[in-house]
């Protein structure tokens, strides 16, 4: 719903297809710098009261942006510094979150938990657009984030209400700590090679998610109820590709289904610079959801299948910085680019480079650990891949 909001707004405050794109590079950005220093600190303080003090401060930050976008007295500077600091909460919440999950779910029920978070992670990508475009319509942007900003509340109260066992704290200091999960992964060359390959998938796939209001809104001509389709189709593709996940995997090496996966994203992608009719964009956003879901759910099972047990949070953690840090810093470049040559010419420089580069990279050695079972629930988080096999291992 967030993502509709403020990608809507954007485009409602410019049309400079470098100032939207920076929406994307402000909410992705702060991952690059926080993710993995917020892994470490996950294993060094009480995580209950860290997220309800995150979620307190996500609640602030919402709602004194919904409180000037009713006002009238939002311009896109703000809106910029406002989505950075909801990436901020985001990038540090992250791993938190998930490290909790073995506290609050016992060894017999992680496995349906972990399968359940992950259908519902693919299901918000079709049902938060939808309900973002209704509350987009009937009671305006502001709605929006004045909803998301209450619902951070309900995560308080949970978060209250849960009694945990404080961790003891680590002897280990968080410098040397952090220090050891960097040389680990510069020794560790198949987690490198896996590195390279979600940089090239990623560092493509971001113009779609960079450009899409100012697509939506200038180049296709579209109001907010069909530039909020545009999202759930992408949603709905995203579920579909849920279930394909699971039969590929039966059938395919991993490696096959990030390059089929990159290719159709890739596809697509060209295909967006050259249709315009409201239903065909919503099948090439459904195919896109497909290949996007499919290709994050591989990359980040490799990541877990990759990372040594003793250094899981830490490798797991570098990997979520390279995925969102790609993201926020090629955004910035389509978006530069974008004001030179135009979003529709650069649209077709982007899905050209990543047909070339993904099929390149099929030559790229990348080993697959046979011990680690294949058949993973798809979802876009690694960590939930790397709790789900190591319930299936207990």
């Amino acid at each position: 719903m967030q993502n509709v909001g403020v990608g809507w707004l954007a485009a409602t405050l410019s049309a400079s297809p470098l100032i939207i794109s920076l929406i994307q590079t402000a909410s992705s950005l702060p991952a690059l710098l926080f993710s993995y220093p917020a892994g470490v600190i996950s294993d060094h303080s009480d995580r209950r009261k860290f997220l309800i003090g995150l979620q307190v401060f996500l609640f602030l930050v919402v709602f004194v942006l919904s409180v000037l976008t009713l006002l009238k007295l939002l311009d896109i500077g703000l809106l910029l510094f406002f989505t950075f600091l909801i990436g901020i909460g985001s990038a540090l919440t992250t791993p938190v979150w998930q490290a909790i999950t073995p506290e609050v779910i016992s060894k017999d029920r992680m496995k349906e938990a972990i399968a359940l978070n992950g259908v519902n992670f693919n299901l918000a990508r079709a049902v938060g657009p939808a309900l973002g475009g209704i509350l987009l319509v009937a009671g305006g942007i502001s709605s929006i984030f004045l909803f998301n900003a209450v619902s951070f509340l309900a995560l308080i109260v949970g978060l209250y209400r849960w009694k945990n066992t404080p961790s003891p704290a680590k002897s280990v200091e968080f410098r040397k700590t952090a220090i050891e999960g960097l040389r680990a992964v510069r020794r560790a060359k198949p987690f490198q090679h896996l590195l390279i390959r979600t940089v090239s998938f990623t560092a493509f796939v971001s113009i779609l998610f960079a450009f899409l209001p100012q697509l939506s809104k200038y180049e296709w001509h579209q109001n907010s109820s069909q530039y909020t389709w545009l999202w759930v189709s992408l949603g709905a593709g995203a579920l579909a590709g849920s279930y394909l996940y699971g039969i590929w995997n039966k059938f395919l090496s991993a490696p096959k289904i990030i390059l089929i996966s990159c290719e159709l994203v890739a596809v697509c992608l060209f295909l967006l610079s050259l249709a315009s009719r409201f239903y065909l964009l919503n099948g090439i956003m459904f195919l896109t959801g497909i290949g996007w879901i499919n290709a994050t759910s591989t990359l980040n099972v490799l990541a877990q299948q990759h990372s040594p047990n003793e250094l899981k949070g830490r490798f797991l953690a570098i990997n979520v910085t390279v995925f969102q840090g790609s993201i926020a810093l090629s955004s910035l470049l389509w978006g530069s680019l974008s004001n030179r040559l135009g979003t529709l010419p650069v649209m077709k420089i982007a899905s050209t480079g990543m047909i070339i580069f993904c099929a390149v990279l099929a030559f790229l050695p990348m080993e697959e650990n046979e011990n680690v079972e294949k058949n993973s629930v798809a979802c876009s988080d690694p960590l939930l891949q790397y709790q789900l096999n190591n319930t299936r291992k207990a």
